[in-house]
């Protein structure tokens, strides 16, 4: 009795597997799903390997296991109705060199179950064409490997010509109807995009912002798709009740400025089944890709806004928290914190003079760890006003004259910053060609035999995250010392910017968050029995500027 017949007895069926990716039809196979199915049929009937069923996976990945219909399949085996698998050649069951051969050698024997690929001549019950199995199964990976570095490499080519790859336009702009890969601006929700960076202009957070929304009833982004699509119902999901998240998403997106993210994640090598997330701070920016929405300028202060914003307890004072994330320790770092005398015999007066900012270190843990730092808000508006309407008035009166003498200010910590930054350059490009040398060692290893394939395959994948974590900080720092070798276009920017404030009368949180970074605030100290406090102004693009840079409050 043959084998075939022995094994028709028992009612166990003979799995004819199909796979076919992407990444096939990239290396110049076109054989599909379809014509798989054909080969194995004619294959199987010429041969008496029947009952048969079919098993497929159309569109997935040969280094990833986790398809459905291999694992159905799988499960035909485990639970005993499934006496042969057949596949067309090797690289349809996998491409992952050392999981296909634990299925070969190892699961499909454990399981009496055998393995035929039609065209390399593999039939594991007559033990022929097994010796080049490894050999194949190593040779189907290095093609998975060369082909997803000829994907991302397709990507990113594509992501650095401005081409938008994304399935659905950002909130706010559309795909042109001329070119799918390219955005243009969305006539009925830009408005809303506009609106959302205004209010963020004006020092309001996320919280804030959401209510807002809410109040003018406008639809939250999905909603807003579902109903264009003409498929949104109301549900128990409020549609007006916009999430923090997608607030802050919308803010932070360079998209809106008419830029556009690179790469916002990365697998660190071809066998990863998840995408690494790139955070936002190290992704590579390309700039005028398509119109904007909002101003460079004010997408980049509404980033910096977002930065030194922290979490403070309400207060109910009625005085705004316009230096909300601003203040700094010039000791511990720390941001200064709003207090507002909220007692009986204080709330007759304004509240401008019955609220102080103090150092959130000393505050949290005491004179042990910082100092109080204290300073009050009517003297700090003042002398900030005050400073802002003599940078503004020197501006008007000569600008040329404003710049150099802002450059010549600028120079000093320029200079060192660049000389730190060429420091980490020189060190990681170093580290980089260090790598390189890694890589050629490990295979010099692995041909002398010195290394294993496993453990081969384990250090390079090591290496491959190391040299892409290293590349991306080179460039990272390329990208920084070419905005500092900026400074002219950054002075003449802030003399642009402040010219528009010569004749302010009060001091907001729009003003303040459109020309001030920071400002540093010292603790008071006595000076022929008057106590006085310096403050330092480190304003947007150009930093602390004047020859008295501390100024007294």
């Amino acid at each position: 009795m043959s084998q075939a017949e022995r094994n028709s007895n028992t009612k166990r069926k003979y799995a004819l597997y199909s796979r076919l990716s992407a990444e096939d039809s990239l290396n110049g196979e076109s054989m599909s799903i379809s014509s798989q199915k054909a080969i194995l049929e004619e294959f199987a009937y010429s041969h008496g390997y029947i009952p048969f069923i079919h098993y497929s996976d159309d569109g997935y990945s040969g280094t990833n296991f986790n398809r459905p219909g291999f694992q159905k399949m799988i499960e035909g085996i485990e639970h005993g109705d499934i006496c042969c698998v057949i596949t067309k050649d090797l690289s349809r069951l996998g491409r992952n060199y050392i999981e296909s051969g634990l299925y070969i050698e190892d699961f499909f024997p454990r399981h009496k179950v055998e393995y035929i690929s039609v065209n390399d001549g593999v039939n594991s019950a007559l033990n022929s064409g097994m010796e080049i199995i490894p050999f194949k199964n190593i040779l189907n990976e290095y093609v998975s490997r060369d082909i997803s570095k000829k994907v991302k490499t397709g990507k990113d080519i594509r992501s650095r010509q401005g081409k938008f790859m994304g399935t659905t336009a950002p909130f706010g702009l559309m795909k042109d109807p001329q070119d799918k890969n390219h955005l243009i601006i969305d006539p009925q929700t830009a408005p809303t995009v506009r609106m959302l960076f205004e209010l963020a202009l004006q020092g309001m957070g996320n919280n804030r912002i959401r209510k807002i929304l809410y109040e003018k009833k406008i639809l939250k982004p999905a909603c807003y798709k579902m109903e264009q699509f003409g498929r949104y119902i109301i549900t128990e999901d409020d549609p007006y009740d916009w999430k923090r998240e997608t607030v802050c998403r919308i803010l932070r997106n360079p998209v809106y400025k008419g830029g556009m993210w690179v790469r916002c994640n990365s697998k660190t090598n071809f066998r990863a089944k998840t995408k690494g997330y790139i955070p936002q701070k190290e992704r590579e920016v390309l700039e005028d890709i398509h119109e904007a929405i909002v101003t460079k300028e004010d997408w980049q202060t509404v980033q910096e806004i977002m930065d030194r914003h922290t979490r403070v307890r309400a207060s109910s004072s009625k005085y705004e928290n316009i230096f909300r994330g601003m203040l700094r320790c010039p000791d511990c770092g720390a941001v200064l914190l709003m207090h507002t005398d909220n007692r009986p015999f204080a709330r007759e007066k304004d509240p401008l003079e019955r609220t102080d900012y103090s150092c959130s270190t000393y505050r949290i843990y005491g004179k042990g760890k910082c100092t109080k730092h204290r300073i009050d808000a009517k003297p700090l508006e003042k002398a900030v006003l005050r400073d802002i309407r003599a940078h503004a008035r020197l501006a008007v009166k000569d600008k040329e004259a404003f710049v150099r003498s802002i450059l010549s200010s600028m120079d000093a910590n320029a200079a060192q910053e660049l000389q730190e930054m060429e420091k980490e350059l020189s060190e990681r490009k170093a580290e980089a060609q260090e790598l390189d040398q890694q890589f050629i060692r490990l295979y010099d290893d692995l041909s002398k035999g010195v290394l294993t394939e496993k453990r081969f395959q384990m250090l390079t994948a090591h290496y491959e995250e190391q040299q892409e974590k290293c590349e991306q900080r080179v460039k990272e720092l390329e990208a920084l010392m070419a905005a500092k070798k900026q400074d002219s276009g950054k002075a003449e920017q802030f003399v642009k910017e402040v010219s528009q404030y010569a004749n302010i009368k009060e001091l907001t949180g729009e003003v303040l968050n459109r020309l001030i970074e920071k400002i540093v605030v010292y603790e008071p100290t006595e000076v022929k029995g008057v106590l006085r406090q310096k403050i330092e102004i480190h304003y947007r693009f150009v930093g602390a500027i004047g020859n008295n840079r501390k100024k007294t409050v």
